[in-house]
């Protein structure tokens, strides 16, 4: 199980939220006064473990994190999903970050997989809150490597056959992965990502996507019982 000062976390959490709801919005989800929260955001004293916990176990299990997320969420023309203004903030990425934690400190994983080029924002965070390695399946070959896993998949938009490559040294016989995506849609991407894993024999642990439009992408993983969090729904 991963060991961090959930103290920490639960003071970060608490400054980002902050920025968006005033303290008596706070103190309402809380129910912690407004002066004592001001404390524990200005860093004057720190909350014990079991308040910082139960803390960061309301803003998660209310939604307080996601809704600050969401209101980040741009869409372009109505209903096409801008994800710039999500996996290049700080803000959000710390917020995410603080969601897998909550929903996957239990899970004794090893690594973080994810694509790229917007997925990369997204998994550093997380493998870098959850202490993992991350993994970046890429569109082309890294120099540097010899033998690869690799799959093949056709793209939706535009329509084109991708194909994804990962350093076989980088995924290890038995690794309990996570994979990481910050779009999730038709799940093309997901399954391909899951048959790497496969490919690999490791096992897929758990999946984590920032904002998921549709339910196209469900049926790639009907079969799969693994615990799966994804924060924004369309």
């Amino acid at each position: 199980m991963i060991v961090k000062d959930e103290r920490y976390i639960c003071i970060t959490a608490l400054k980002l939220v902050k920025k968006n709801l005033k303290y008596s919005d706070l103190q309402e989800v809380l129910g912690i006064s407004a002066p004592v929260l001001w404390r524990y955001i200005a860093g004057v004293v720190r909350p014990t473990k079991e308040r910082a916990s139960e803390i960061l176990r309301t803003l998660i299990e209310k939604g307080v994190l996601r809704r600050v997320i969401t209101k980040r969420l741009k869409l372009v023309d109505g209903d096409v999903v801008n994800m710039y203004s999500l996996v290049y903030s700080t803000d959000i990425l710390w917020l995410a970050s603080i969601e897998a934690y909550y929903h996957f400190k239990d899970q004794q994983l090893d690594v973080a997989l994810t694509t790229e080029v917007d997925g990369i924002p997204v998994g550093l965070a997380i493998a870098s809150m959850l202490d993992l390695d991350l993994v970046v399946a890429k569109r082309r070959k890294e120099l540097g490597f010899s033998e690869f896993y690799e799959e093949t998949y056709l793209s939706r938009d535009p329509p084109s056959l991708v194909t994804l490559y990962v350093p076989r040294e980088s995924l290890k016989k038995g690794s309990r992965v996570l994979i990481v995506d910050d779009l999730l849609r038709s799940g093309r991407t997901l399954k391909a990502l899951i048959n790497i894993v496969k490919q690999a024999k490791a096992e897929v642990a758990g999946i984590f996507s920032l904002v998921a439009v549709g339910n196209e992408w469900r049926d790639i993983i009907k079969d799969l019982n693994v615990r799966t969090v994804v924060l924004i729904n369309r």
